[in-house]
């Protein structure tokens, strides 16, 4: 699970493992990772720029900061997934109306 903050409003301590990659979307992506658990921390679009960045629901001081408003990737989920059927399902990555939402 994910919560999309402004890249400016999100901050680390400590060192942090990264890793660059092409996404499905065909954007360049970077993810951080704890180098001594292996915990993925983020996921932050390097290009194009301008997007939220997605932080780990898990990692956050308070993980009850916020309750989630739509369900991405719902296509490639499990069958024995729980997803919400409430709560808007996208098939694929967040629609730019969502992955543009920063607040």
């Amino acid at each position: 699970m994910n919560v999309l903050f402004p890249e400016e409003a999100v901050h680390y301590e400590g060192p942090m493992s990264k890793f660059r990659m092409t996404a499905d979307s065909g954007n360049t992506v970077e993810r951080g990772f704890c180098p001594t658990c292996g915990a993925q921390m983020y996921s932050r679009t390097v290009e194009p720029t301008g997007l939220p960045m997605r932080v780990r629901a898990g990692t956050l001081d308070n993980p009850d900061l916020i309750a989630p408003s739509a369900i991405i990737w719902a296509e490639s989920a499990p069958a024995w997934a729980k997803l919400d059927p409430d709560l808007p399902h996208h098939p694929a990555g967040p629609p730019a109306h969502l992955a543009n939402k920063t607040s």
